[in-house]
């Protein structure tokens, strides 16, 4: 019998599906700190991340029993948390942020390498925020939330061939603005 630790996210949607509360803490637990970080790149405000995060869980454990595994367990949620964001904007007037939240907690585990790096860090961030939303978003969800090109076009509501062009372009935009300052150096 698999442990806790190694149950899939599949294994614990369909605990919760079922009414199981402890499934419903460990998934809380896994996914938790990355969905938040999601949330408040795309909403830009702590307080508001965290509710959307409390809606997203509690529609995962209202909506359990809908989930029908053609995408990962992951997939689901992130798309739940993308789709509540939306609704969240265009009911206050808003528009979804073009530019990332440079003041989320980079969870690093190394302070000194943290510091080590944040010359090159913010660089980074310089260059993230001259990139459109559908290119960030691509890169965060690729390289930062570790998903597939399946899984993000799933999120994003697009064909995985574009999930491919945005994160190809948006590698080549951060070549050219990181490379400009090395020429400055």
């Amino acid at each position: 019998m698999a442990t806790a630790g190694s149950e899939s996210d599949e294994a614990l949607i369909a605990r919760i599906a079922s009414g199981d509360k402890a499934a419903m803490k460990l998934l809380y637990d896994r996914l938790s700190d990355a969905l938040y970080r999601f949330l408040q790149t795309r909403i830009r405000d702590p307080f508001e991340a965290a509710d959307l995060m409390q809606e997203t869980f509690l529609e995962v454990w209202r909506g359990a029993g809908r989930f029908e595994g053609r995408s990962s367990a992951r997939t689901w949620i992130y798309g739940i948390a993308r789709n509540r964001t939306i609704d969240r904007l265009r009911r206050s007037g808003r528009e979804i942020l073009s530019e990332p939240d440079d003041t989320i907690a980079d969870d690093s585990p190394d302070p000194e390498a943290l510091a080590e790096a944040a010359s090159d860090a913010e660089k980074v961030r310089h260059c993230m925020e001259g990139l459109s939303e559908a290119h960030r978003s691509a890169i965060e969800l690729a390289f930062f939330q570790d998903l597939p090109y399946r899984e993000i076009a799933e999120i994003e509501g697009v064909p995985s061939g574009t999930v491919k062009t945005r994160i190809l372009n948006a590698k080549q935009l951060l070549k050219r603005c990181l490379a400009a300052f090395m020429r400055y150096r």
